[in-house]
């Protein structure tokens, strides 16, 4: 089966966050795959925000590629990364952070795991 979608406003959901610190994210997502094939965990999708802060579980492994705006994320071992159009990054499953929306932000994300 091949899913396909457009990543159109019309299309996103409401994303809650649940410990925001600073602004109003306004999160929001479009699911293009919420499980993998034979029940694996696979989930991939866009999400936006505005500029804001707040915290942030890796529940499981999430690879991002940024589509535009810039994000700065630190994790709680003290380890930041700074993020912008075109960068990708992978984090693992378990990692805390704080995250700073630094400019309205569009990602690509999947999740992926056991």
């Amino acid at each position: 089966m091949i899913h396909h979608s457009t990543d159109h406003p019309s299309d996103f959901e409401p994303f809650p966050l649940p410990d925001v610190s600073e602004g109003d994210p306004d999160a929001q997502v479009h699911w293009l795959r919420v499980q993998g094939s034979d029940g694996a965990t696979l989930m991939a999708g866009v999400f936006t925000a505005q500029p804001s802060r707040f915290r942030y579980v890796f529940e499981i492994d999430e690879t991002i590629h940024v589509l535009a705006g810039r994000v700065r994320i630190e994790l709680d071992s003290g380890e930041v990364v700074e993020l912008g159009q075109g960068d990708i990054a992978s984090f693992p499953k378990g990692e805390h952070a704080t995250w700073e929306i630094l400019e309205p932000f569009r990602e690509f994300f999947v999740l992926s795991g056991q």
